[in-house]
Parts: structure tokens; sequence; C-alpha cells
């Protein structure tokens, strides 16, 4: 599914649940609710995390609710990660996002595409859009509503049946928001968008825009259906951006895009915001319309529309293209344009630092359409990340090649990327990622986040191998001081330099940029700055051709050794040219250090008659130039646009400074200011949420962020949660670090409150045997109308039938040949010292069994909930899953089979029951613990058991009442 269905959703809270394969619970207490995408750093260009491979089709639709993963698409089948069996997942499955394993219990069978997904706010259900037209044997047409669990059709959503396909779908508020090629909903007229109640699926009048007339069509020969192919909701809920196959909205001309205002009553098309960048035709003999996917930002500011429709000057076919919902007019022009050349992007997603975009593209920061060797494109096979401010390439370059028909989906959250494709790698063919990758945000960077220079600050001059500093106000300037530096050279050759971040970047005469690192008194090493040559795929053979990834370098290189000045602000190259009165300028990226390909002027920046420029600085919103006059001038510009006109600096020995006529000048780097830590927490029971992305530094950015929870257990992250053990206050810190290594802490307290209870535990026994059956007796303390509970941990696939009088409980786990089993009892007057008998038929099985007593529980269903979780893989830290408790004593059993353990520790906090370990070959070990008092309602789980041998094993988690 889209990006921007899960910005909207408000409240998240991290899923603590443990690697589970399968879960069943008695109670609803529901899912965390999905994840706000808000990275906070960029994602690594590191290995793809493990994911199921998809083996036909195209991935068109993704959505992550907690742990759990849905993908949708054109296929069917999928395979588990490491394994060669295929497992049949027709057009829609979920997976563990931390194991890559298919949920088998999820099928929701459906027969035709899905194209869309997006998750009720408290992760329960799904509502799946697409061309399908039965679920199981259930008659639906093209929009359902499904349980996550399941993936049963939800009762009470009533199927609309469009007429056409459901493209895409939109959640806001209590509304569905349908895009497509339809033109009737629950036969309405409905063309190409609509609402539905989404509890209901009643279609309402809310949304009705209706759009028509092919874009290309019939001055092309490519013909498709009119509609809205991609919609995207503002998080905030205001607007909603819509693209696809049409000329007018509502009767207004609004050609493939329209801005679409929510309000509170229904939905219009603004008639204050129009762009005509849409208009041209591009490629009609191949495209209807071009246009391709749209995302809105997490602050609702601006949102991104990526197309193909091949390559035509002065258009945004091939590119993506940034609009601000702030600007208004009947020709709103894009804020930045990031062009590929001559290849389609097909999707983009948008987080708080990056805008990803996905096709089947190889280069980006291409200026001329059409063109596949031109200056300034750097290599970017089928993914990029790009800077929300201007569009230029950062650093992510995993790239996909072969790159195919392209990357179709793109989902960002919290944890990472999401690419959906119809390709088989990550990289050069190097990691194995069929239709579908993960990048996780974990040992990512924070993007480099500089505000303008502000004055007072250290002027630094260049000259030969001496460098001197001076402190410059802006009216004032003191005398040189010789700086004492350390891993300088000659900078004679120098060409203009400015600091980013702790970086100094500098033009020299071999018509280069470069960097060396710079703290005031010590310079790092020379670095070339050439992002254009990526060594990893410079030498790689495109798809279908004997040209290589090699990207050229811009056309700013071969001016180098004729500038004057440079200066950086607000993501901008501000430079002088010897010979040219006026300031250029190009986009800049401080992360990739990629500059933009496209030259532009400065308007009203001729610079004062027969003085050429000897040195460029920006500092307090204006750019300071000195001249071969010795002379100072000061020019106002903000956003490469400058307002009033030079005036000449006098006055304070300014004039009397011999730094302005010869060597290189630049602002120094500031000491750096602390970042502030500031966090929020919100619990439910023992589970709690914390939040700590408020955080923030003046002069950078956050980059770490460590949390101590008070109970000894630790994380990180910006947003974290954990699940305590017991009652009590905790004082909660947070420190946070900067990309300078600056740190902050707070601490507040965090109360979980106890709970009261008439549990109380009798006793309990236990039994290890290799035998065709396992007994042992209910404890001799156990009175009439006590709870009882018998757990089983057997090495055999097969299920063993309850004892007499007992009741199962959820559903076995089962892992590796070895099956656990919950039961239930309410113990009568003379059931105290009676066996308790597990029969496993005529072959002898390795067994452990535990019956545990409890006074005070309910006396006709003493267990509340279970929660069941079976290991993949073996492991030595055996985690609990997490299950709903009303607020009472909960009963945990790990078990294991194993040749080799000896040992089963439990967790702190925790009190144990029975810890029983078998003997010989692969013996079944059971530990069996509980909280020893009542905890408080909401989750509860999440508990790691060790053993001294790695085993799969299965945990299962009983809440009683």
């Amino acid at each position: 599914m889209r990006r921007h269905r899960q910005h909207r959703i408000r409240g998240a809270v991290v899923l603590l649940a443990a690697v589970v394969t399968a879960v069943t619970t008695l109670t609803t207490g529901g899912p965390p609710a999905i994840a706000q995408p808000a990275h906070q750093r960029l994602v690594p260009s590191a290995v793809p995390a493990t994911t199921p491979n998809i083996l036909d089709g195209r991935t068109l639709a993704i959505a992550e609710v907690g742990r759990k993963v849905f993908v949708g698409g054109t296929f069917t089948l999928a395979q588990n990660p490491g394994t060669s069996a295929q497992l049949p997942t027709p057009y829609l499955f979920a997976y563990d996002r931390l194991t890559g394993v298919v949920d088998p219990t999820f099928a929701p069978a459906l027969d035709g595409s899905v194209n869309g997904i997006v998750a009720t706010p408290d992760g329960s259900a799904l509502f799946v859009a697409g061309t399908f037209k039965l679920a199981g044997t259930t008659k639906v047409r093209n929009i359902i509503k499904i349980d996550t669990g399941t993936g049963a059709l939800v009762p009470g959503f009533k199927n609309p049946s469009p007429n056409g396909g459901v493209l895409d779908i939109a959640l806001v508020g209590d509304r569905l928001l349908l895009a497509g090629s339809f033109t009737t909903v629950a036969g309405l007229p409905r063309p190409g968008t609509a609402s539905l109640n989404a509890a209901t699926g009643e279609v309402d009048e809310y949304l009705k825009v209706a759009v028509d007339t092919n874009h290309n069509w019939p001055s092309g020969t490519a013909k498709a259906p009119v509609g809205v192919a991609k919609i995207a909701a503002s998080p905030d809920g205001t607007r909603l951006a819509a693209i696809g196959n049409f000329k007018h909205a509502d009767g207004l001309e609004r050609d493939q895009v329209v801005l679409i205002r929510l309000g509170p009553d229904n939905a219009f098309v603004d008639p204050d915001w129009k762009t005509l960048r849409y208009t041209p035709e591009c490629s009609k003999n191949n495209f209807d319309s071009y246009v391709r996917d749209v995302d809105f930002s997490p602050d609702s500011s601006y949102f991104v529309v990526a197309s193909s429709g091949a390559g035509y000057n002065g258009t945004l076919c091939d590119s993506a293209a940034r609009f601000d919902v702030a600007a208004t007019g009947q020709d709103v022009q894009p804020v930045w344009q990031a062009a590929t050349g001559q290849d389609s992007l097909l999707s983009v997603a948008i987080a708080d630092n990056a805008v990803y975009v996905g096709g089947h593209q190889k280069w980006m920061n291409a200026i001329l359409s059409g063109a596949d060797q031109q200056a300034g494109q750097v290599p970017r096979p089928g993914l990029a990340a790009l800077d929300p401010a201007n569009g230029m390439p950062l650093s992510w370059n995993p790239g996909r090649h072969p790159r195919g028909v392209g990357a179709e989906e793109l989902l960002a959250t919290d944890n990472g990327i999401y690419v959906g494709s119809d390709t088989e790698y990550i990289g050069n063919g190097e990691y194995r990622r069929a239709r579908l990758a993960f990048f996780p945000v974990d040992g990512g960077s924070a993007p480099v986040n500089q505000a303008d220079p502000v004055l007072p600050r250290s002027l630094y001059r260049l000259s030969g191998s001496a460098v001197t500093t001076r402190q410059f106000t802006g009216s004032s300037i003191t005398a040189p001081t010789t700086v004492a530096t350390t891993g300088g050279a000659s900078w004679n050759n120098v060409r203009g330099a400015f600091m980013v971040g702790s970086k100094l970047v500098y033009g020299a005469t071999d018509n280069k940029l470069h960097y060396r690192t710079f703290d005031g008194t010590a310079f790092g090493p020379d670095n070339v700055i050439d992002p254009y040559n990526d060594p990893y795929w410079s030498d790689v053979t495109t798809s279908g051709g004997t040209q290589t990834y090699r990207g050229r370098v811009p056309t700013l290189y071969p001016q180098i050794s004729g500038i004057t000045g440079m200066a950086y602000a607000n993501h901008r190259l501000y430079y002088t040219r010897s010979l040219q009165s006026k300031v250029f300028w190009r986009w800049f990226s401080p992360d990739s250090m990629v500059v933009g390909a496209a030259e532009f002027t400065v308007t009203g920046s001729n610079l004062p008659l027969l003085q050429g420029p000897r040195g460029l600085v920006y500092a307090d919103g204006a750019l300071w130039a000195g001249m071969s006059t010795n002379q100072l001038w000061r020019l106002s510009v903000t956003d490469g646009v400058a307002s009033g006109t030079w005036t000449r600096v006098t006055g304070d020995g300014i004039d009397a400074s011999p730094v302005w006529s010869s060597g290189t000048m630049f602002l120094g780097p500031l000491a750096n200011q602390p970042p502030t830590s500031s966090f929020t927490a919100s619990c439910a029971g023992q589970s709690c949420s914390f939040d700590g992305s408020g955080s923030t530094d003046p002069d950078g950015t956050v980059t770490g962020w460590a949390w101590s929870f008070g109970d000894g257990a630790t994380a990180s992250g910006a947003r974290a949660g954990h699940l305590y053990t017991a009652p009590g206050t905790y004082p909660v810190t947070l420190t946070v670090t900067d990309e300078n290594g600056g740190t902050a802490t707070s601490t507040q307290p965090v109360v979980i409150e106890g709970a009261t209870s008439q549990v109380a535990y009798r006793d309990s026994t236990g039994k290890v045997t290799n035998a065709t059956s396992v007994v042992t007796p209910i404890p001799t303390t156990a009175q009439a109308g006590d709870g009882l509970v018998a757990v089983v941990s057997a090495a055999t696939s097969a299920v063993p039938p309850a004892p007499a009088g007992w009741t199962q409980v959820g559903a076995p786990v089962a892992t590796n040949a070895l099956t656990t089993v919950v039961w239930q009892k309410v113990a009568a007057a003379d059931d105290a010292g009676r066996n308790v008998t597990v029969a496993f038929g005529a072959t002898a099985v390795k067994a452990t069994l535990t019956v545990l007593a409890y006074s005070g529980t309910d006396p006709a269903r003493p267990v509340a909930a279970v929660a069941g979780a079976a290991e993949a893989t073996a492991t030595t830290a055996h985690r609990s899953p997490v299950v709903t408790t009303p607020g009472n004593w909960v009963v945990t059993v790990w078990a294991d089979r194993s040749s080799a353990t000896t040992t089963f520790a439990e967790p702190a906090g925790s009190t144990v029951r029975q810890r029983l370990i078998g003997a010989g070959g692969g013996h079944a070990d059971q530990l069996v613990a509980d909280t020893g008092g009542p905890v408080a309602a909401g989750q509860y789980g999440d508990q790691v058991a060790t053993t001294d041998a790695a085993a799969k094993g299965t945990s299962v988690t009983i809440a009683l009442r």
C-alpha cells in the first residue's frame, strides 16, 4: 500500500511481539497501531533484510502493521527465505517483518490482483482494493475489508461493487476514499472517485469528484481507461492529491493532476491550485497518461509526483517533481524537478528526511529529457533517495540490476523502506530479494541539516600554506591571527571554499571539487568529490547494452579553475566566475556531494562594475563579496533570489583589511551546541511506548537516542517500546546525541499501576518422560473451584488428545517436531492427587507435562487468553509472545527440543514453578514461570528465557482471570 496511508495514523504504539509464526488469543486486545514514517535517520545502503521471495507477477501494494507486513500484487506463489517450497499466496499474503516467514494463518484467497492496502487505525483490519471477484468462495468486487489475523471478510462491511478496478485507496477519519477506472459505485455515478463509510461500506456523498477525457488520445494512438490512478491524502486530512488519465475534474481543467480540498462535509477541487506542467503529451503513441505515483510529505506541506512518458525537454516526463500546497495560482510550478534523462519513475514514498523513488531508471540528476549521456548524471539503478529540499540524489544507492519494468511500489515507515518490483535482485545481481525487499533504518546516519550561518563568526583565509582567522561581525573585523593548523597543504590552487557540517569543501585548479574535515585547527586528508563515478556501479554494464553505469561530472567542474568564490546556504551552492559580473547557483547535496546539473543565476546579482570578486561567503541572509579593490559588498539573497542591490560595507576597519583582495575565505565552524532531550510516554497496562522524536539540536541533527527504562532494560531509536514485568514507578531516561557527539539527557517517571486479585498460587507438579504417555498428578493442595492448567510439550508433530475432563485452550504450537498444548479445568472436590494422563499412542515420545493449580480464578473458565509462538530458527534466547490480560496473574511456558540443553534460565522478575530438563537425544525441556502476582490490564509478554544450547522451541503466554 502507499506510504501516505501510514502517515495518517495517530498515536503509534510499538509492537513488542516475539518471533511468532502462530498466535492465538481468546480475547481481542488488537495489535498496536501503525507507525508514522519519520525516520530521523537516512536508510543505509546495506544488505537488505530478510524477506520472502515472490516467484511470479509483480508487487503493487505493501502495508506494515507492527511486525506484520502485508503484500499485494499480481503474484500467486511465494517462498519463505532459505527454503525451496513454493507457497500458494494468491495476490495477497502476510509475513513476519523480523523473520521473513509467511504467515500460514492469513489466507484471504482472492482471485484477482491487489492494487492497494490500508489498515484500520487499530490494526485489526485491512481495506484491500484491486480487480477481484472472489474472496474464498464469497462473491466480492474490487474492494473488501478483511481481518488482519486470518484474512477473513469483516462482517458488517458491505461490498459496494465498483464497476471497474479500484486502483488506490486512502483512509481519512471514518471514510475510505476510492480511486480507479470505475464509473459507478453501488450503482451510483462516481466517475473516478468515491467515498465509503469505513465501518459499513456504504457509499456516501462526500467525495464524488468526477474526472473525464483521455489525456493523450485521440491525438496519440495509445488509449487507456479514463480514471484516477493514485491518490495521496495529506496526514493532516485537509487535502487529497489525485493523479491519472484525465483532463478535467468536476468540469475544471486539471490535466493529470488535481488537488482536492477535504472539507468537513464535502470534498471539492481546489480552485486556487492548478498546474499546467502535465499538459504536454509525452510519447503519446505509447502512453495515454504518464503520471505514475504520488505521495504527501509527513508534515502535509508538499507532495511529489513521479512520472514516466519518455524524454521531452521542458516537460516533467521521466522525473519526480515536488509541489508545495502553499503555492497557489493557475500555473503552479514545482519547487524542483529530479529527472532521469529517459527512463520511467513508477513509485514515490516520502519520509521526513528523504523522498524515495523507484522505477527502471539508470540515472538521476539529469537535466535533458531523452538524453542518456549528459553532464551531472549519477548512477541510481532502479532506486534513489532524493533530498526533500532540492531533489538532489542522496548517497543511498543499493540499486536493482537487472532493472526490469521497475519498482512499482515503495513504502516508508519508521522501520525502513519496502520495495516492491518485478525483479529478482537488489544490487548487481547480488542479493536475491525476489519482487520484495526491505531496507531497515537501523544503522543509518542522520542527514546533514546545517542552518544558514549567522554573524559574528570566524572568517578564515587560506593563502599559500598559511591559515589566518578574524572575527567578522558584518560591520567590523578584527586583526588577523595565524592558526597553527595540522594536516594542511599549499592552498595556492584553491578556487573558493565553504563549510558544510565538519567538512571544508573547495574547488581546485584541477577542475574538481575536494573536501577535508576541519575543526578550526586540524585538517583531515584531501578527498576528491566524485559521486559520478560510483565504484560499485561504474563498471557494471546496463541492461540490454554495452554502456555502463558510469556517470558524468556536471558542467560546473570544467569551470572550477575559473571560479573566484563559493558559498553554501539552504541547499544551494553559490559561486562567482572570472570575467562574469553576476552570481550563479546550483543545487547541492551535503550528503552525497552531488552538484546540480542545471545552473541558475541570482537575478539582480550583477556585481559592481570593474570590481572583480575575489571571495564569497553567505551569512545573515546575505552574500558577502570581497573585491579585487579590497572592498566588501553585501547583497540580500534568499533561496536564490536577490532583494535590493549590492551595498558596499564600510567602517570599523573593514576597508583597511587586505583579506578581501586575495586568498580564499570561508566562514569557519562554530563550537557545537548540545541537543535537547525530550520525550513522551504512553502506557496501556504494563506495555509502554516512548517517543523521543521531539528532541532537537539547534545547530544540527539528533543522530542517536539511547533509552534506559528504569528496570535495567535499554533500547535505541527515536521511538521505542517496553513491557514492564511488575507494577512500580520507573525512572525512564533518554540520552540523545548529535552529529558532533554532543549529548543531552532527560528523565521522567513512568508509573505502572498495581492490580488487585483474588487469584493465588496453590502448587504445581511436573513430569519428564520417554514413554507412550506422560502422567503427573493434580497438586494435592488443590481445592474444589480452583483453576487448573496443564501444559504438555512433546517431541512429536502429532497433537495429543486432551486428558479426560480437560478442555484445550488456544491452538497447539509446533516447531521442529515439538508440539505444545494447553488445557484448562475447574477442580472438582475429589480432583486433588488425581493423575493427569496425556497419551501419545503406541510409540514412545519424549515429553514434559506441568499441571498448575490457582485459587480464586473464574469458576467457569480460569484462562482468559493464551498466545503461542513457534521459533523458525535455533536460538538460546527463547522469547515469549504477547497476550492481552484482563489484569491478573500470567503464566509463561517455554519449551525446546534438544540433545544438548542442560539448563533453562528464567527472566528476571518471574517466579519459577517447574523446570523440567529431559535426557538423551532430542529430549523435550520445559520452563514454567508466572508473574508471582497480578499484572496490570493490557499486554504482557516478550519475556526471554535462556538455555545453554541453541534449539528451536515453543512458548505460550497464559493470562488467568
